[in-house]
C-alpha cells in the first residue's frame, strides 16, 4: 500500500528512454514506482556514456538507473513487439525517447498503445519534441544547451562561450518527464484517461535560461538590445578570491549592505546612506569590487563565509566534488549514503532529492545488469488499487461531449515563494489548472518583483503568470485570522523561507498538519533544513559553488571558474518542488495523510552531478573541470564561426560521426590521417583536431555549419541568444512564445509549456498580478469571509486590496 514516502507504490513504468531522460524513471522510482527498464539485447546506449568505474563500469548509466529492473526485448522483432504490447496491456505508464515517429514505425505508436490500455499514460521525452521543423535534428545535450539559450552568456569574452558540466539537458528532461508523468496520472484518477505527452528538452531549458526570454522581450520593446556578449559572473553575484579560494557573494537588501560595511570597519567613505541603495552599488561596482578584493583577501574561505553568514550576508564557499565528499553538513544530512550502485561496486551515492516527513526518499537498490530480470510485473497494478476520486470536473471521460481539461484544476495552492525556488514551482502548478494564490504585501514583497524599481518585472511576469494575490501582512496582528482560513482552503502549501520563518508565524509543519490534515507543504531551503549549515541564507548563484558546479563550469587551464549570468538551480530546485507536490497528492488521493515534502536547493544541484560524485569516490581526482571537451569524443565543443562573436556546437559522438563530418567538409587532407579514424585516436589528438574543424567553421555562418552538420547526420547546433529565439520558427510553431500585455510592464514574451498532452487542454498563461490584486474576492467568495470583516481588516493593515470591494 502507498504510504507518504512511497506514493507511487504498485505503479507500473515501463522504461524505454535511453541516453536523454534516463532520470525520468529513476525520480519515479525514488518514489516507489516499479520501473522496469527495457533493453535491446546489446544493452542501453547509456551504459557506454562517461564516467567509468575502475571496472569500466558507466556510472552515467548506474547514478541514472538505480530502483530500476532491467528485461531484455527485441522491439524490431515480431515477437519482441508482441510481448511489449502485452506488457503495455498491464502496465500504468510508458516512458520513451525515440527519435519522433520511430515507435509509429514499428507499429507502437501513441494509438496503438493507448488503444491496447486507455488508461495508459505515455510520456515521449525528446530533444525537440515531436512536432516543429526541428523535432528531427541529430543533437547532444551539448547542442541543446547551445539552442536553449544558456550558452549565449556564459563565461568570458576572452574565452569561447563555456559549456555547464554534466548532463543537464537530459537530466532536465528527466525531471520535467516525471513531472508530465504525475500531471498524466493524477487526470487519470480524476476520470480523464489516459494519453500521450509530449515533453521537449529544448523548452525545458529555455524555461530555465533565467528568464532570459521575457527580459530580452520587454528590453526590446523598450528601443534598446538585451546584454549579448557573455561577461562572466553577474554583478549581482561576484566571485571573490579569498585567502584559500574562491567565495560567492552576494548583498542585495540595504540590511545586508550594512553589515557587510561594519564587518569591513565601517569605513567612513561608505557610510552614507547613498550606498545602501542596490542600484547604487550597482553602478559603483569599480570602486566597490576593489573594496570586497581588499576585504576577503586575508580571509580563510570556510571561516570568512561562517562568519559572513553569522552576520546575515549571503556568501557561500566554492567546493569541489572532493570537498562535498567529505563536508560536515552534507554527512550529517546524509545527502550521500554508501551503498551498492552498480554489480559489484559500492561508492557514495546521492541518497535522493526529497524528505518527506523528515525522512530521506530515494536510493533503494543498485541499477540492474542487462536482463537480469523476467520481463513482467507483479502485485497489484496502481490504477487497481487506486479509487478514482473523482471524475475530471464532474464529466465522465466517457462522454463524447467532454472537451479535455487541465489535470490540475480545482487544486487549490497557498503561494509563499519568493525569489526563484517556490514562485516557479507555484508557476508550474498554475499552468496545468491549479488554483494559486500567491501571499505578499507591500511590507515584505517579493524581491524579484521590486528589484527594478517598480511592482513589476519580467522575471516576476514569468514567474508568477496565472497566479492570483492575496495582499496580507504576515506579522500583522490580524493576519492569523485569514491564515486560518487560508490553511483551512489550501490543497498545498509552498514556501521558501528561511529556517524558522514559518513557524515563527505559526505556520510551522506541525500546526499546519494539525489545522488541516489533508494538507500538503512544500518547503525548499537553501542547504536543507537541517544540518550544521542549515541556516545558511543564499540564492541560486550561491548554491552553484557551495553544491560544486562552480568548481566544475571551467576550462582546464588553471584560471577557474568565468562565470554565467545563470542563477540556476533556481528554476530547477522549483520543478522538483512541484514533481514532489504532486506526487503527494497523488498519495492523499489514494489514501496517504497529508506530507511535508522538503527539498535542499543544493541537493537538487547536486543530483545532476550524481554520477560525477561516484567517479570522484572511486576514482580520486577524476571530477575535474573540462571546459568545452568530452571524454564521448572529438571534434567536441564551441567553435567560432563567420562574423563577430558568433558560434556553434558540434559533438562527433562515434566513428560514423566521424566518417560523416569529414565528407560533409570535403575530406580535407588532415582527415585522413589513420590515427584519426578511432575515437581514442582523436581524443588523443584531441587539440589538433579541435583546430581543424575551427578553421572550417570560421568561414561559415553558425547556420550554415548546423545545416550542413545536420545534413550528413552530424550533431550541430548554432548558439542561440534569447533575442535570437524570438524569431525561432520552431519555438514559433510549438507555441512556446507567448506574447501577452502584462500590466505595469507592456507587450512581453513568457517562456510558453514544455508539457504538452493529447488528453488536457493547452496550459494556462495569463498576467502576474499586483500586490492584492485579489484580496477582496478571495477572502469572500474563495475563504467565506463576511465583506464587513474583509473591509476591517484592510483598514487596519492586515490586508490589502487594490480589488474593488465586494457587495
Amino acid at each position: 500500500m502507498p504510504t507518504t514516502h512511497s506514493p507511487l507504490e504498485d505503479l507500473r513504468v515501463l522504461d524505454l528512454t535511453d541516453a536523454r531522460g534516463d532520470l525520468c524513471g529513476r525520480l519515479l522510482g525514488d518514489l516507489g514506482a516499479d520501473v522496469l527498464r527495457i533493453e535491446a539485447p546489446v544493452g542501453a546506449g547509456s551504459r557506454t556514456l562517461p564516467p567509468f568505474g575502475p571496472d569500466g563500469t558507466s556510472l552515467h548509466f548506474a547514478y541514472r538507473n538505480t530502483n530500476k529492473r532491467s528485461a531484455v526485448l527485441d522491439i524490431t522483432t515480431p515477437a519482441g513487439r508482441a510481448e511489449l504490447l502485452d506488457l503495455v496491456s498491464r502496465a500504468d505508464v510508458l516512458v520513451e525517447s525515440f527519435r519522433p515517429g520511430a515507435l509509429a514505425d514499428l507499429g507502437l505508436g501513441p494509438d496503438v498503445l493507448l488503444e491496447r490500455n486507455p488508461d495508459l499514460v505515455m510520456a515521449s521525452l525528446t530533444y525537440f519534441g515531436q512536432t516543429g521543423p526541428d523535432r528531427d535534428l541529430v543533437a547532444t545535450d551539448d547542442v541543446v544547451v547551445g539552442l536553449s539559450g544558456w550558452l549565449a552568456l556564459s563565461g568570458v569574452p576572452e574565452k569561447p562561450p563555456l559549456l555547464p558540466p554534466g548532463s543537464l539537458a537530459s537530466d532536465t528532461l528527466g525531471v520535467l518527464g516525471a513531472y508530465a508523468v504525475t500531471l498524466g496520472l493524477l487526470q487519470v484518477l480524476r476520470g480523464g484517461g489516459g494519453q500521450h505527452l509530449d515533453v521537449s528538452a529544448l523548452e525545458a531549458l529555455a524555461q530555465m535560461n533565467t528568464w532570459g526570454l521575457p527580459n530580452s522581450s520587454h528590453t526590446l520593446a523598450r528601443g534598446s538590445l538585451p546584454q549579448m556578449v557573455r561577461s562572466g559572473d553577474s554583478p549581482m553575484y561576484p566571485t571573490i578570491a579569498c585567502a584559500d579560494g574562491h567565495v560567492r557573494q552576494v548583498v542585495m537588501a540595504p540590511g545586508q549592505w550594512r553589515a557587510l560595511w561594519e564587518w569591513m570597519g565601517s569605513p567612513d567613505a561608505f557610510a552614507d546612506e547613498y550606498w545602501e541603495s542596490f542600484f547604487n552599488r550597482l553602478s559603483n561596482l569599480d570602486v566597490l569590487n576593489q573594496l570586497f578584493e581588499e576585504h576577503w583577501s586575508g580571509l580563510p574561505m570556510l571561516e570568512g563565509c561562517r562568519e559572513a553568514q553569522s552576520r546575515g550576508i549571503v556568501a557561500t564557499p566554492m567546493l569541489s566534488p572532493a570537498d562535498i565528499l567529505t563536508d560536515g553538513h552534507f554527512a550529517a544530512r546524509g545527502s550521500f549514503r554508501r551503498s551498492e550502485v552498480a554489480p559489484g561496486i559500492e561508492a557514495p551515492v546521492m541518497a535522493g532529492l526529497w524528505e518527506v516527513d523528515g525522512e530521506r526518499v530515494g536510493y533503494r537498490f543498485r541499477a540492474p545488469a542487462i536482463g537480469e530480470h523476467e520481463a513482467d510485473f507483479n502485485g497489484r497494478r496502481f490504477m487497481e488499487s487506486a479509487d478514482r476520486v473523482r471524475p475530471l470536473d464532474g464529466v465522465q471521460a466517457s462522454d463524447p461531449t467532454h472537451a479535455p481539461g487541465l489535470p490540475l484544476r480545482g487544486l487549490r495552492v497557498a503561494d509563499f515563494g519568493h525569489g526563484g525556488v517556490g514562485v516557479e514551482c507555484g508557476r508550474m502548478l498554475a499552468e496545468y489548472g491549479a488554483d494559486v494564490v500567491k501571499v505578499e504585501s507591500h511590507a515584505y514583497p517579493d524581491f524579484i518583483r521590486i528589484f527594478l524599481g517598480s511592482e513589476m518585472t519580467p522575471s516576476f511576469a514569468s514567474s508568477s503568470r496565472t497566479k492570483r494575490c492575496l495582499g496580507l501582512d504576515l506579522k500583522h496582528e490580524g493576519a492569523g485570522e485569514v491564515l486560518e482560513h487560508l490553511v483551512g482552503w489550501a490543497d498545498v502549501i509552498i514556501e521558501n523561507n528561511s529556517i524558522g520563518t514559518m513557524a515563527d508565524l505559526g505556520l510551522g509543519w506541525e500546526a499546519l498538519h494539525a489545522m488541516n490534515p489533508r494538507l500538503v507543504m512544500v518547503s525548499s531551503q537553501l542547504m536543507g533544513s537541517r544540518g550544521p549549515l542549515a541556516d545558511w541564507i543564499g540564492y541560486g548563484p550561491t548554491i552553484q559553488t557551495v553544491g560544486g558546479l562552480s568548481w566544475l563550469w571551467a576550462f582546464d587551464d588553471g584560471d577557474g571558474p568565468p562565470g554565467s549570468n545563470a542563477i540556476h538551480p533556481d528554476h530547477l530546485a522549483g520543478r522538483i518542488c512541484a514533481l514532489g507536490a504532486l506526487a503527494a497528492m497523488i498519495g492523499r488521493e489514494r489514501g496517504c495523510p497529508g506530507a511535508h515534502v522538503e527539498v535542499a536547493q543544493v541537493e537538487a544541484l547536486m543530483g545532476t552531478l550524481g554520477d560525477l560524485f561516484l567517479g570522484e569516490s572511486l576514482t580520486p581526482g577524476s571530477a575535474r573541470p573540462e571546459g568545452n571537451d568530452s571524454p564521448t569524443g572529438a571534434p567536441w565543443g564551441v567553435f567560432r564561426c563567420a562574423g563577430e562573436e558568433t558560434w556553434c556546437v558540434l559533438c562527433v559522438r562515434n566513428d560514423e560521426d566521424w566518417e560523416n563530418l569529414r565528407g560533409a567538409m570535403g575530406s580535407p587532407g588532415w582527415m585522413e590521417d589513420s590515427a584519426l579514424e578511432t575515437t581514442a585516436g582523436r581524443l588523443l589528438a584531441r587539440d589538433r583536431v579541435n583546430a581543424g574543424v575551427s578553421s572550417w567553421t570560421a568561414g561559415k555562418t553558425p547556420r550554415e555549419v548546423q545545416d550542413i552538420c545536420q545534413a550528413a547526420g552530424v550533431p550541430a547546433g548554432r548558439l542561440m541568444h534569447p533575442v535570437d529565439q524570438l524569431e525561432d520558427p520552431h519555438l514559433e510553431q510549438r507555441g512556446f512564445l507567448v506574447g501577452m500585455d502584462q500590466p505595469g510592464l507592456g507587450r512581453v514574451v513568457l517562456e510558453g509549456a514544455c508539457i504538452t498532452g493529447s488528453g488536457m487542454a493547452a496550459p494556462v498563461i495569463r498576467p502576474a498580478p499586483f500586490i492584492g490584486e485579489h484580496t477582496r474576492r478571495f477572502c469572500v467568495e474563495d475563504l467565506g469571509m463576511h465583506p464587513d470583516r474583509v473591509e476591517e481588516l484592510i483598514s487596519a493593515g492586515a490586508m490589502e486590496a487594490v480589488d474593488e470591494p465586494a457587495t
